[in-house]
């Protein structure tokens, strides 16, 4: 566990109190985060694309799915874990409700709130608005937004939440905030990398002019963004910042959603699967739960064992057609809500757009912390990102690992696509894949990953996240076909 002092001198860069200006919108903001797997329809529906979320089933309530706690296998507390310190005073925990921005998701505020919990704050007292990050009805979301603090007011019976907003979200949160009859229900707001703070209510908001070295949704992901959010919101700095494992079970929630537009992914069963870890492969020959999803895409809570690996299998149900899409993730640390499982049907513009055969594997690698394909001069040493993938065992020829990033330059990416160029059908050229390249906040790799049906070999990826050679971060998975299979990695934005 460890223990951050004081970020007083920098929070006061940015504080602003009634009827005081704060900072500008810094002129580094590239715009918002995000990977493209859902319709990206844009339909300016407002809210009806959107979810409130505490838990998973979008009601805000924070019991998930309502069908109770799932235990996923056996699990037990893990001695070498940390309990959360003593609850914060109930009067200074009002509810915090989230704003992601164009192409995010509650996930970009997933570690804060681990990190919020850790401190003794009410984990159901912290929740976000998802909606359609592909849209433009600001004011739509807006009415969202209100819809969320409505509830959580009721929820808690008290006068007045705290409001989080990122990059567009700040946007959606400044267009609520300009109706005095919703400002009088924010007590305190956080304008993260985006439009600068209202002078009307005590708000920050940090940005990378203030963040030496961090990229665009770094700002709202970062530890260093946690100890400015907590010491203005609290009035003191937080004891823990580091996420570290905790000494009970795990139990986590959330939804499977189309992304950007963050409908429910229904049609679909979830499956949990415990992994071997040393090759990736299933531990055991049926999942460990299967939940039929519902048209909000929501699940859990489930129980898991934070020093184990899981697979979330999506598998298409009823009279949908397309890939089993496996995903991924680090481990489990400690209690979330807010896991989301970022996927997309078989008309996806990814699903669409990603070469697909019986011989390779196609990955997805996302983080909610840009990758740095290069140096960050304003920073000490070398804080390029290496993401290192090799391919052994089982009958298919093993491919050396190699960096994947090592032609790209840039720093502004959130997930790359990893795959076999059909221009060069059997080849990793390591050069940027057509489409993919073109996206915001994405890029893509021709890289050969031989795959077998059933698979039996294990793709090993390693990330060695800005240049720390200490902290390497790696999953294994196996070679699945890409013809009938999609596979997301998704690495925390914090070093375990």
């Amino acid at each position: 566990m460890i223990y951050k002092g004081s970020v007083q001198a920098l929070l006061a860069l940015c504080l602003c109190l009634v009827g005081a200006a704060c900072g500008d919108d810094a002129e580094s903001n590239t715009g918002d985060s995000g990977l493209t797997g859902g319709d990206g329809d844009g339909d300016g529906d407002g809210d009806e694309d959107a979810a409130v979320d505490a838990g998973g089933d979008g009601d805000g309530d924070g019991d998930g799915d309502g069908d109770g706690d799932t235990e996923v296998g056996t699990v037990t507390p893990n001695p070498d874990g940390t309990d959360p310190l003593p609850p914060l005073p109930i009067d200074k925990t009002l509810p915090i409700i989230f704003v992601h921005g164009f192409a995010g998701s509650a996930q970009q505020y997933e570690a804060q709130a681990q990190r919020f919990v850790a401190n003794g704050y009410p984990i159901d007292r912290i929740r976000a608005f998802d909606h359609d990050g592909a849209g433009f009805d600001i004011a739509g979301y807006a009415d969202g937004v209100d819809a969320v603090i409505d509830q959580a007011l009721e929820d808690f019976g008290v006068e007045q939440v705290y409001l989080v907003g990122h990059s567009r979200g700040t946007s959606v949160s400044s267009t609520y905030l300009s109706d005095a009859t919703r400002l009088a229900k924010v007590a305190k707001y956080i304008a993260l990398d985006g439009s600068p703070c209202p002078t009307t209510l005590p708000c920050i908001s940090p940005n990378q002019a203030m963040l030496l070295g961090q990229a665009h949704v770094e700002c709202a992901t970062s530890p260093e963004s946690f100890e400015m959010q907590y010491e203005f919101l609290m009035d003191e700095a937080p004891e823990i910042v580091d996420i570290v494992a905790q000494k009970e079970p795990v139990t986590i929630s959330g939804r499977a959603v189309n992304f950007p537009a963050n409908t429910g992914r229904e049609s679909a069963t979830l499956e949990i699967w415990e992994l071997e870890e040393a090759t990736g492969h299933r531990a055991t020959e049926e999942p460990l739960a299967t939940i039929e999803l519902d048209a909000d895409g929501g699940w859990g809570p489930v129980t898991v064992d934070s020093r184990k690996f899981y697979e979330f299998a999506l598998v298409p149900s009823g009279d949908a057609v397309g890939s089993t899409h496996h995903l991924y993730m680090q481990k489990f640390l400690r209690d979330s809500q807010l896991v989301r499982l970022l996927s997309g049907d078989a008309m996806s513009a990814t699903r669409v757009n990603t070469n697909t055969s019986d011989d390779h594997s196609s990955v997805i690698a996302i983080r909610m912390r840009e990758w740095y394909a290069t140096d960050d001069g304003d920073l000490d040493g070398d804080q390029a990102d290496l993401i290192e993938i090799g391919v052994s065992g089982g009958d298919v020829e093993e491919v050396e690992a190699v960096n994947v990033l090592q032609r790209f330059v840039g720093n502004a990416t959130i997930g790359y696509h990893i795959h076999d160029d059909a221009a060069s059908p059997g080849e990793s050229s390591l050069i940027a894949l057509p489409y993919f390249a073109g996206q915001a906040f994405q890029s893509g790799v021709d890289f050969f990953m031989p795959a077998s049906d059933p698979p039996d070999g294990t793709i090993t990826i390693t990330n060695i996240p800005r240049g720390d050679t200490e902290k390497p971060q790696t999953l294994r998975i196996p070679n699945w076909r890409s013809s009938e299979h999609a596979v997301t990695v998704q690495f925390a934005d914090f070093a375990q």
